[in-house]
């Protein structure tokens, strides 16, 4: 069961809130990091767990993914100090361990190591770690941020697993939506804010693709009006993906607002209450925020998918896969 579709309101300020810390990745390395256990505390109605954030805290964590259902997870997160500067770096490794609070606060359903990725090069990053969650519910986390000549420090959070998201889920048969193509500069220039758009990503629609019967890739993303510079960065990691995968592989790159042209360029299609309208492709495939990147096989069935920032060697990896490499 899906959520009910999100208004154009609604829609447009969760894809906002998204974009404000899912930044793009272009690198990662995975590091081991040995979990020691936080004292027992007491909050949040759980033994051992927060009741909100945490004053003494020596780092806050900043969890980012906004759906996160019963099965296999890809989670995001950051990490600040206490005065809000980011410290996720790669030489900062985590370690997580997840704890199902409503059966049990105090022993952990499993672990997990965090790969650090770059999402603006150089200054900016964030970690994932792949966690298969049991049911529905409470659930807590505990991070153990480990650097070479420094204490380790340790936080924990708490957060919720839905009973269903709203994207499709992982082997499930996608929505055959009419997305837009363009064989021509013209017509490409009508449907793309990128601003060295690859021709290749707007030749096939997903329908096209599920027709033929193509293995694909599908890019929600706005270059140009994200609330903030990761949708770019965020096509581009796919962009530059992409040329070792043409031929067997479809790219497509689906903006998610209704565009029009203007004397002042390409603008969104603002509604009369001054909400930017969302194409009936975000709806279909029920995006809570916004970039999302998809990797659908040739039977029409979700392989992966990526909330915000993807690793260039973390999408390799998962093409190499849809071919059976």
């Amino acid at each position: 069961m899906k959520p009910d579709p999100l208004s154009s309101a609604a829609m447009r300020l969760r894809l906002s809130a998204g974009c404000l810390l899912i930044v793009i990745a272009v690198a990662g390395c995975a590091q081991s990091v040995a979990i020691t256990p936080l004292p027992p505390t007491t909050g949040g109605g759980y033994l051992g767990w927060p009741n909100g954030p945490d004053a003494q805290a020596q780092m806050v964590p900043l969890l980012i993914s906004s759906e996160l259902v019963p099965g296999p997870n890809r989670f995001l997160f950051s990490l600040t100090d206490p005065r809000n500067a980011l410290i996720a770096a790669p030489d900062l490794a985590t370690g997580l361990r997840f704890f199902d609070l409503a059966a049990d606060p105090a022993t952990p359903t499993g672990q997990a190591t965090g790969t650090f990725v770059w999402t603006v090069p150089d200054k900016l990053g964030l970690y994932h770690a792949a966690v298969d969650f049991g049911r529905a519910g409470p659930w807590g986390v505990e991070i153990v941020a480990t650097k070479a000549g420094l204490p380790d420090r340790i936080v924990r959070a708490i957060f919720d697993v839905r009973a269903a998201g709203s994207t499709p889920g992982l082997g499930i048969k996608v929505p055959a939506s009419d997305t837009p193509t363009a064989m021509t500069p013209a017509t490409l220039a009508a449907i793309s804010t990128d601003l060295h758009p690859d021709p290749d990503f707007y030749r096939q629609s997903v329908r096209g693709a599920l027709a033929a019967g193509r293995p694909f890739v599908l890019v929600f993303a706005t270059p140009l009006f994200c609330a903030s510079q990761v949708c770019g960065p965020t096509l581009d990691t796919v962009k530059g993906v992409a040329g070792a995968f043409k031929g067997a592989i479809d790219f497509i790159h689906v903006e998610p607002y209704r565009l029009r042209q203007t004397e002042n360029g390409l603008q969104p299609d603002v509604a009369a209450n001054g909400d930017y309208q969302v194409v009936p492709a975000l709806t279909e495939w029920g995006l809570p925020t916004e970039p999302w990147v998809f990797v659908v096989a040739a039977d029409g069935t979700l392989l992966a998918k990526f909330e915000g920032a993807v690793g260039v060697d973390e999408l390799k990896q998962t093409l190499d896969a849809l071919l059976g490499g």
